[in-house]
């Protein structure tokens, strides 16, 4: 996903920090953990009912439902909370 040119999330940044990681031998005093698909309970713990409920309804295929609601939860192209 692009989040556009002024995001700093850019997949070239992401690629020298690997290699810079690998070069320096940092990945041997790493502990690397795989995430897991948040549950609404832990959403819950950090953001509002509304939010999470707004989350658990959205998809990409009924996006125009949602378009009233995108600005209030800054979702959608081009913020940090893309739909997908």
């Amino acid at each position: 996903f692009y989040y556009g040119p002024a995001h700093p999330m850019k997949p070239h940044r992401l690629k020298l920090a690997h290699h810079l990681i690998l070069s320096y031998g940092l990945y041997k005093e790493m502990e690397c953990y795989r995430p897991h698909p948040a549950t609404p309970g832990e959403l819950a713990a950090f953001h509002s009912d509304d939010y999470v409920s707004f989350l658990a309804r959205i998809t990409p295929d009924n996006l125009r439902q949602f378009s009233t609601q995108m600005p209030k939860f800054q979702a959608g192209e081009m913020t940090d909370c893309p739909i997908f």
